[in-house]
């Protein structure tokens, strides 16, 4: 069905694939392949460089305006770079953009596709089983997510205590006070059940409870512990990573010594 304006798409969308290339959804905490929409264009980014396209959808297709634009320049090798120039051009080509049956929406041009998916539907698609969660993980960092794609992190791989699940229970290896029991549920949400509070600021906890200077919108220490209290998403973030994210925060664990 053709969409007949960006109101009824604006939002977040993941790519699920361009031009038969099929992206990664995360890398660490943060998205790196999506087309978002707004009310006057749309945010891009395919694994490298972000960039944006100006324009509106009309009746089925995406009216490209005329835009200056702001697009990042990292070197990313010659195929990412590539395949960069092919997405942020393809919004200049006047796209058609057609929702599908199951949600997604699949625009064309010039002989190319891409398809799109609401992020909280693809993450689906990675949730670990709760067998492959049992063990211990190491903290690798946690970000605080801002306005738009934005978002600020602090590494955590200094840290010498681990992230442990076990016959349904959740600790921090060197925080036993703030063990905590959960149940893991069909959408991979790990729904806390019974447990202490955790205050909102550092107050004891060896390492994660030192504070940090920094600007309000970093991450601290103390979010890793906070974000696992607060009945977080899971999902894989890589081979052997997992997201434990809140609406805010994500915290990057990994099985990797």
């Amino acid at each position: 069905m053709p969409v007949a304006s960006s109101r009824e798409i604006e939002g977040k969308w993941d790519i699920v694939s361009f031009d038969d290339y099929e992206p990664a959804r995360l890398r660490g905490a943060t998205r790196v392949a999506f087309a978002d929409f707004g009310d006057s264009g749309v945010s891009l980014r395919i694994e490298c460089n972000y960039s944006g396209a100006a324009g509106v959808v009309v009746d089925g297709r995406f009216e490209p305006r005329p835009d200056e634009g702001i697009q990042t320049a990292m070197g990313c090798g010659e195929e990412r770079e590539a395949r960069d120039a092919a997405l942020f051009g393809f919004f200049r080509k006047s796209p058609t953009v057609e929702r599908l049956p199951d949600g997604k929406l699949l625009l064309r041009a010039n002989g190319k596709e891409l398809l799109l998916q609401r992020p909280d539907e693809r993450r689906l698609e990675f949730l670990p089983r709760p067998a492959e969660l049992e063990g211990n993980w190491r903290m690798v960092g946690v970000t605080r997510y801002l306005d738009g794609n934005g978002f600020a992190g602090i590494g955590l791989s200094d840290v010498p205590g681990r992230v442990r699940f076990a016959d349904g229970r959740a600790s921090y290896t060197r925080c036993v006070q703030y063990d905590f029991a959960y149940s893991y549920s069909e959408e991979g949400r790990l729904l806390k059940t019974s447990g202490p509070a955790v205050p909102s600021t550092p107050t004891d906890c060896n390492e994660l409870g030192k504070k940090r200077q920094g600007s309000a919108e970093m991450p601290v220490q103390w979010d890793a512990l906070r974000v696992l209290h607060a009945s977080p998403l899971v999902e894989w973030a890589g081979p052997e990573e997992i997201l434990i994210s809140i609406d805010s925060i994500g915290l990057v664990l990994s099985r990797a010594p």
